[in-house]
């Protein structure tokens, strides 16, 4: 027994230390951010001075849930604006049946955007607005997520209030369809929005997919219609997105 005891003694030992470095691995590899190039600066307005922050640049009074994918900063006519996107990844979600007590377990995925700013008078930021979407899913292929180098910051109608636009995709299927594609703007606090679906087999003759409706604040300003109809055209192909 008194050989024994110290050969569990180090077996134990050993399972607590492998746990214990598992546990600090798993520590290690978390991050607060996770950067995918969601900015399209090619089409971005160039007479205005965005800045991309990094995760410790950001002000730690902000409120906002998620992992950020894109942060940026730059002034216009109203002040000094800091937009941030983030997305939550997938995790388990509880669909309850209509008793409240049974429930099958289902996944799910969120996305955020946030525009806070910031005047010459105001010595904090204070949020504009916020974006929130989410899939929930018991597909074989789903996913919620911003297009890689999609989102714009513009001035198209020149009034030096910026237009900030975010296109991106929630997808929930088992075969071919088309995803769900949106493209929400704002410019201050007027939202304009197109919705509809990704095109697939673009460039075919079996291509299908990607019309849309456009929100009424969209239909009544022709330079935003103009504007965000040309945006959806060259990001609908699903065949060639990023994401």
């Amino acid at each position: 027994m008194k050989k024994i005891l110290p050969l569990l003694l180090c077996i134990v030992t050993t399972i607590i230390s492998a746990q214990s470095e598992a546990h600090l691995e798993k520590f290690s590899n978390l991050e607060p951010d996770l950067w995918l190039g969601i900015w399209d600066s090619a089409h971005s307005n160039t007479k205005l001075k965005i800045d991309t922050l990094s995760y410790d640049d950001i002000p730690k009074a902000l409120d906002f849930r998620g992992t950020v994918v894109e942060a940026l900063q730059w002034e216009d006519g109203i002040g000094d604006n800091l937009l941030i996107q983030t997305v939550t990844g997938h995790f388990n979600w509880k669909d309850y049946e209509e008793n409240g007590i049974d429930y099958m377990v289902q996944d799910k995925a969120e996305l955020y955007a946030y525009l806070f700013t910031k005047n010459k008078e105001e010595s904090s930021y204070q949020r504009k607005w916020k974006i929130y979407d989410y899939t929930e899913c018991f597909g074989v292929d789903w996913y919620i997520g911003f297009l890689a180098k999609a989102t714009t910051i513009t001035d198209v109608d020149e009034d030096g209030i910026s237009e900030i636009s975010i296109p991106y995709i929630s997808v929930c299927r088992g075969g071919m369809d088309p995803s769900s594609l949106k493209i929400i703007m704002y410019e201050d606090t007027e939202k304009y929005a197109l919705r509809g679906a990704t095109m697939i087999m673009c460039g075919s003759e079996n291509a299908y997919g990607g019309d849309f409706t456009m929100s009424t604040t969209v239909q009544h300003n022709a330079i935003f219609k103009t504007f965000l109809a040309e945006r959806w055209d060259s990001i609908k192909c699903e065949d060639s997105m990023q994401f």
